[in-house]
């Protein structure tokens, strides 16, 4: 009976009361956007990642051009991830202050940080895109786990997994045009004029989310007890190891991102040598990606809602793990669709994983989780950079695909496995 009884919830999960007390389904995406503090949020948000998928490939895509090298390229994702290495002090913070202003301060410091780019004109000066890209990862480290513990206070648990899909559907839905929107600029006015319009975009997004009222605190916060500093610092990393299903699903990210990282440089090597293609093409598959990713992110919330969060990981680790199987084939219909269900699988397994971390985790403790999760796939990931860039010169690519492939649909198995929790 009590099984009944969850099936039913979870599929009504979306159901709100109409004027005249009958129950009616409400869409989703509106209903999110009727909280007028989550509108200024996800306004917020899309103006800044119009611009991050603007420059989203230019780093790689400089390295690529001046040195002609794939592992170059690929080492861009490695400083990237970096800072997500040490995105437990980065949570210790965002636990601690107003999530609000740290947006707002962020969002300005990250326009600053790229400003070296100008500066990138030949050989000599490649290596400033490597300082930009690990910027972009602090950013990127801080600006989505403080939105996380953000949306937690400000919107009831039953819409998070609707407020993430929204997001992340916004997110990867603007890899259609920004890739192309980035490249046409930047080909046709130089890096200059792309870094200035992403600088405005930050702009922009801080404005915004300085409009935002301060939020209720889900907890007092004050200052750490002295000698207790290192309890506070690592009580998200003990909260992840003690939760049976944040656990189930840290491992089985970590088993996908051990090996998957590698594709960031074994991508180019698809693109260069089973496509023939310059590493522009590369615009071509980000917007195939983010065309998939917008379907997944659509249909992530019903996944969820209907099978579980643990259910949605392990479905999306699983559907990334079959398109890099499919990248070996030499053909760009192939290649295209493939990237398309990557996107796809990607969107709805980070989907997943917010919801969790939020659902699971105590509002005070929300950005500690989430940057420890960070932190342990950054590892995981930044070993597989480091050897991918070096194994792309050494290994078939597509030997490389083919075992990262199916080391990844093995770490989607794992998380299906545990699908009750």
């Amino acid at each position: 009976m009590s099984g009944t009884v969850h099936r039913f919830t979870a599929r009504h999960r979306s159901t709100v009361l109409s004027g005249n007390g009958t129950v009616r389904r409400s869409a989703v995406i509106p209903e999110v956007l009727r909280r007028p503090r989550f509108r200024l949020v996800y306004f917020g948000m899309a103006v800044s990642l119009l611009g991050d998928a603007s420059l989203l490939l230019v780093p790689a895509i400089l390295a690529k051009s001046l040195t002609g090298s794939d592992a170059a390229a690929g080492l861009t994702l490695f400083f990237f991830t970096v800072p997500l290495c040490f995105s437990p002090c980065f949570g210790y913070l965002i636990d601690r202050v107003d999530r609000r202003k740290l947006l707002v301060v962020t969002c300005l410091l990250s326009g600053i940080s790229l400003t070296p780019l100008i500066a990138v004109t030949g050989q000599g000066t490649v290596w400033l895109v490597y300082p930009v890209s690990a910027a972009m990862g602090c950013s990127y480290a801080v600006i989505f786990s403080a939105l996380g513990g953000l949306i937690k206070a400000i919107l009831p648990e039953h819409l998070l997994a609707e407020a993430n899909g929204a997001l992340q559907t916004t997110r990867q839905g603007l890899r259609l045009f920004g890739p192309l929107l980035g490249v046409g600029v930047y080909t046709g006015f130089g890096i200059g004029a792309l870094v200035l319009f992403d600088m405005i975009t930050f702009l922009v997004a801080a404005g915004v989310f300085a409009m935002l009222p301060a939020p209720r605190p889900l907890s007092p916060v004050s200052p750490a007890p002295p000698g207790r500093w290192r309890e506070e610092f690592w009580a998200g990393a003990r909260h992840l190891r003690a939760d049976p299903p944040l656990r189930r699903a840290a491992l089985a990210l970590c088993l996908m991102f051990a090996l998957a990282g590698a594709t960031e440089s074994l991508i180019f090597a698809v693109i260069e040598h089973g496509l023939a293609r310059s590493p522009e093409f590369t615009a071509f598959t980000s917007t195939a990606m983010g065309l998939g990713a917008v379907a997944g992110g659509l249909r992530s919330s019903t996944v969820i809602a209907r099978r579980g969060e643990l259910f949605a990981i392990g479905a999306g680790i699983g559907l990334y793990g079959m398109a890099v199987i499919c990248w070996t084939v030499p053909s760009e219909a192939v290649v295209l669709v493939a990237m398309m269900v990557a996107g796809a699988g990607l969107t709805l397994e980070g989907v997943a994983r917010t919801t969790l971390v939020q659902r699971r985790s105590p509002g005070h403790l929300v950005g500690r989780v989430s940057t420890a999760f960070e932190s342990l796939i950054g590892f995981a990931q930044l070993s597989s950079l480091l050897a991918g860039a070096v194994l792309v010169s050494l290994v078939d690519y597509r030997v490389l695909l083919a075992v990262v492939g199916l080391t990844v649909c093995g770490a989607g198995a794992y998380a299906l496995r545990a699908r009750r929790w």
